[in-house]
């Protein structure tokens, strides 16, 4: 069907239906409004990206090839994933976009000591880093607290290190304080315990998690405990709208923050931006894993610099699980270690080999491979690659669930129609406010139904306010055939013409999309090294694991078993070199600045100026 989205360069059915969602809320014409008043917004639509808005622009609307608006877009398209680089990467990346010319070189972003960098991103940072300059670092976590009887027996089971840790959560001596751990260490426990004495104390409590599915996590954990805590995303609680953040502070005295390795710099700042006075904001994290997508690894720089911290160091799992660690510390350390219930399989080629794994474990189960594919909530498969996801994806959904009804067809990158099937497990590939489904997020597709669902959104012009509810609101209902997901326990219906857009199938997932969750059984399946931050790369797949672990490795070696098992521990022991933190880089020296300055005023105060002459002296040497 041609309509007038379609009838755009580069814009087919399915970017049509997104545009009209996304700039339109539904309605085409009102997303044609608005491309014609800026055609970069088709930037701000999933999977149509600059490329496509700059054809649009420039063969429908004129777009000057120099022109403020284009370089603008383009510029911030080039960090939009990073947030900063370095000024040569940028000007390599600026080439590519077909983007030229002095004139506009630093259009929307920002230049600072030869790296550029969105301008809320450099905002974010050096905020950031002077509110860091406050605290107290360098000093080791006290507790200022008297444990009474109560107190005590909500402690009980805890070992010594971890009721300080819980009793650092309402009581530490900083208002800001860390809590690491490997995993098995009980860090999930102790902020339950935690928030158990906050609430004896009459203290209200959050616990956050960037992730949807680790969010689940913490629920489920502070349910078991009886602890009764606010939990959710760290978008949720801090009211995101999808354009940004409301300003509102959060209720809470005291605010969890858990799985910190994976929250950019950006998104802590907006975290400790929405403090209220006087309340503790408490880091929880293992900083092993893999640092955040996007700029900045917060979590480890403010452990570097000193904030005040307790490290859970004694391991609770089980004999088995016991296993999984000890290989988990190999890959950390650096060196080579047996475990006897990890099954690590080294092969030249594992073509084959994924099939054959699954079939043995549903033959240690004692049931069929289908079967064992509809507890596909208890396993799951991760690798390096999305390519090698979405290959693995397929071949397991033909082990597991051949014959299921097909619901819906989607088209990973660069690949050919998947289809999904009813019990098919799949992964939302997309956050979605109006449905809440967030990325990551895993569950299973049942089937599909007619539903009806009430699409809501703000009124702009007088005749949205005439149909608009007493809040502003325009809630049109509508009847649409859905696909419908059970994630969790929410059961979700997705427009059937959206489902491609946010589900993909979750058999097999990268290690970015498993952070923040575990599972009874992990197979890691990586065909041939990992090549960047490797160490830490296979350390976070590892720990996914809970009570089993399978690692399959493709090693092009001719030998025998030893020389090949050589091979992986060799890609699992390559770390990365990080280089000198930037955020660690500036702190320092907002704390030397300040100072100088304390010096240079204390001299000048012994010299008996005037406090307008010691301002005029220091205003030139700080710059300010």
């Amino acid at each position: 069907m041609i309509t007038r989205l379609t009838q755009l360069v580069g814009i087919g059915a399915a970017h049509a239906d997104r545009i009209r969602k996304y700039l339109g809320r539904g309605n085409e014409s009102r997303a044609i409004e608005a491309i014609e008043l800026d055609p970069y917004l088709l930037t701000t639509v999933p999977r149509v990206g600059f490329r496509i808005a700059d054809k649009i622009a420039r063969h429908h609307y004129g777009e000057s090839q120099n022109s403020l608006r284009r370089h603008t877009m383009g510029n911030q398209h080039i960090l939009e994933h990073d947030g900063s680089m370095n000024e040569r990467d940028f000007e390599a990346a600026r080439q590519k976009l077909d983007l030229f010319g002095a004139d506009h070189k630093h259009a929307g972003v920002e230049l600072e000591h030869g790296r550029v960098w969105l301008p809320e991103v450099l905002q974010a940072d050096v905020a950031f880093a002077e509110w860091t300059a406050d605290l107290p670092l360098g000093h080791e976590s006290t507790v200022r607290l008297h444990v009474t009887p109560e107190i005590d027996a909500l402690l009980r089971g805890l070992d010594p290190t971890q009721q300080r840790a819980a009793l650092s959560i309402v009581a530490g001596s900083s208002s800001i304080s860390a809590m690491t751990g490997d995993a098995g260490t009980g860090k999930t426990h102790v902020i339950a315990t935690g928030c158990n004495v906050a609430r004896h104390l009459g203290l209200k409590v959050c616990v956050m998690a960037f992730a949807g599915k680790a969010a689940d996590r913490i629920r489920q954990a502070l349910d078991a405990a009886g602890a009764i805590a606010d939990s959710g995303t760290i978008h949720r609680l801090l009211g995101y709208t999808g354009t940004g953040f409301k300003p509102e502070r959060l209720p809470y005295d005291v605010v969890i923050v858990d799985e910190c390795s994976m929250i950019p710099t950006i998104l802590l700042w907006e975290v400790v931006k929405h403090l209220r006075s006087g309340a503790r904001l408490v880091l929880v994290g293992d900083p092993g894993q893999l640092p955040p997508v996007g700029y900045g690894q917060p979590f480890t720089d403010l452990i570097t610099l000193g904030v005040p911290r307790v490290h859970l160091e004694r391991n609770y799992r089980q004999a088995e699980q016991l296993d999984i660690v000890k290989f988990a510390g190999g890959i950390r350390a650096g060196r080579e270690c047996a475990a006897r219930s990890v099954e690590l399989h080294v092969a030249r080629d594992l073509s084959e080999v994924l099939n054959d794994l699954l079939a043995e474990k549903a033959l240690q189960e004692g049931e069929s491979v289908e079967a064992f594919g509809q507890r596909a909530s208890e396993w799951q498969v991760i690798t390096w690659r999305n390519e090698d996801a979405d290959e693995f994806n397929a071949g397991i959904q033909e082990a597991v669930n051949p014959w299921g009804f097909p619901l819906f067809t989607y088209r990973p990158w660069g690949g050919e129609q998947v289809e999904v099937r009813a019990g098919d497990k799949v992964m939302v590939r997309a956050n979605d406010y109006d449905y809440g489904v967030f990325n990551g997020q895993l569950g299973v597709a049942l089937k599909t139904d007619t539903v009806e669902l009430v699409r809501e959104r703000e009124a702009l012009t007088l005749e949205d306010f005439a149909v608009a509810d007493p809040d502003g609101m325009v809630r049109e209902r509508i009847t649409k055939l859905c696909v419908i997901v059970r994630i969790g326990a929410d059961t979700i219906a997705i427009p059937l013409e959206e489902a491609a857009d946010l589900l993909k199938l979750g058999y097999a997932i990268t290690v970015h999309k498993a952070q923040g969750s575990d599972w009874d059984h992990v197979i890691v399946y990586q065909r041939g090294p990992v090549s960047f931050d490797a160490q830490r790369w296979w350390y976070t797949s590892v720990t996914r694991a809970r009570s089993r672990l399978t690692v399959a490795y493709e090693a092009k070696v001719k030998g025998d078993a030893d020389q090949a098992r050589s091979l992986f521990w060799l890609n699992a022991s390559r770390g990365a070199q990080d280089g000198p933190s930037i955020f660690v880089g500036r702190v320092k020296k907002v704390l030397a600045t300040r100072s100088q300055k304390q010096l240079l005023l204390s001299s000048e105060a012994s010299a008996h100026l005037s406090p307008e002459e010691v301002r005029q002296r220091t205003q030139g040497w700080l710059g300010q």
